[in-house]
């Protein structure tokens, strides 16, 4: 059985900074609390404080200042591709503006990336993906989110890897982390109702066998799409139209 390491006190305190100032508690103010009304507040050392803003510091969120108050960055200097950004993103909870700004960042990246398979994959490459939608399968008969979402993003990095284009494959923690998320923004409650997306991984990996690259880029396009409407109902963004 594989042991989890419980957070420690630097890392809890630095989460729970990061999603208040994801949910704007800490954003609509000039300046964040001093270190000592924070280490009051959160019954910590300064040090661990200081440790905790120097950690947020580096992930774009917070600047610091000598002598000053440290302050909140605006949202577009964060680092989004970082996979603790992610995370705390995913606890915060996110609006609908972000869910769409991921999905058109998958819509410009991943049927490109598609096509590139269609072009290079090898029988590993393949094999992967296809063992990659029997875990789908499974996880959709077995209603099990977790094997679901194991398999999507176990075929979505095979797929990458079938690129075989080394700067592509340098992004992959930062994207699969990218990935995670959005599969949890957008997959079903019921897992059974998954079914058509099963399919849809099938028809794209069907369509990277055969070399269609057209067809690869298309199908891969139809998921993103598809997995957008169950996350945005009705409304589906202008840009979404404008992205190739």
């Amino acid at each position: 059985m594989t042991k989890t390491t419980a957070p420690s006190m630097a890392e809890s305190l630095t989460r729970d900074l990061a999603i208040r100032i994801m949910r704007g508690d800490l954003s609509q103010v000039p300046s964040l609390p001093g270190e000592n009304e924070l280490a009051l507040q959160y019954q910590v050392s300064r040090t661990t404080i200081r440790n905790a803003l120097q950690v947020l510091s580096a992930k774009g969120m917070v600047s610091i200042q000598p002598k000053r108050r440290s302050v909140v960055t605006p949202r577009e200097h964060w680092n989004f591709l970082d996979s603790e950004v992610l995370l705390w993103l995913t606890e915060g909870g996110m609006e609908q503006e972000m869910v769409e700004q991921l999905i058109v960042t998958r819509l410009i990246f991943e049927p490109n990336v598609a096509a590139l398979a269609a072009t290079n994959a090898t029988g590993r490459d393949l094999a992967a993906m296809e063992d990659a939608c029997h875990l789908m399968s499974d996880g959709q008969q077995q209603n099990s989110r977790e094997l679901f979402e194991r398999g999507d993003l176990a075929f979505h990095l095979a797929l990458l890897r079938a690129s075989h284009n080394p700067f592509l494959l340098s992004l992959s923690n930062a994207l699969s982390s990218a990935m995670s998320l959005s599969f949890k923004q957008t997959l079903e409650d019921d897992v059974r109702l998954t079914k058509e997306a099963v399919t849809q991984h099938v028809v794209l990996l069907d369509a990277i066998r055969l070399k269609q690259v057209d067809t690869a880029k298309q199908r891969m396009r139809d998921i993103l799409l598809k997995a957008a409407r169950k996350r945005l109902q009705s409304h589906q963004p202008e840009i979404f139209t404008h992205i190739d």
